[in-house]
């Protein structure tokens, strides 16, 4: 992978890691819409290759009228845009059930962020693959449209 990797005086802090290579950022770039970093070269060989899905939970507002650890199921789903008056949609699904056993899964700033894997969320490194992708309406006008959802308990929506 192509970070850096030279010797320094200092450990680089994370947040100039990439998340890929785990290496000081190389020529790095910033996704416009969620402003993550990431080397130039690791970003576009990731990107030919697959698409992939990622949940983390991060500090929020409301994080004390919540109930840690986090538990509620997450389903992910890459929508088809094709016209549901021609075909029904043939939408890619997946949900995932949290361990509240997990470290990544308790409640935000419990622990030291760190780049141990365990604490980094949950990905579905390969939620499709490029070729599939094509295959059906998922991509029309350069954008695919993922909707998250988290199943919520009723005392939480009350």
């Amino acid at each position: 992978m192509p970070g850096f990797d030279y010797k320094f005086l200092e450990k680089p802090k994370w947040r100039l890691l990439c998340p890929l290579c785990r290496k000081p950022m190389c020529e790095p770039v910033q996704v416009s819409t969620c402003g993550h970093r990431f080397c130039n070269t690791c970003l576009k060989e990731f990107l030919r290759r697959h698409t992939s899905l990622y949940i983390r939970v991060l500090p929020g507002a409301f994080d004390n009228l919540l109930e840690w650890p986090f538990a509620h199921c997450v389903t992910f789903s890459l929508l088809d845009q094709s016209d549901p008056g021609l075909a029904k949609p043939q939408h890619v699904i997946e949900t995932f059930h949290p361990d509240p056993n997990w470290k990544n899964f308790q409640k935000p700033g419990t622990w030291q962020v760190s780049l141990d894997e365990s604490s980094l969320g949950f990905e579905y490194p390969k939620f499709i693959s490029h070729q599939d992708i094509w295959k059906q309406n998922y991509v029309q006008d350069d954008a695919v449209f993922i909707r998250a959802s988290v199943e919520l308990p009723w005392k939480i929506l009350s």
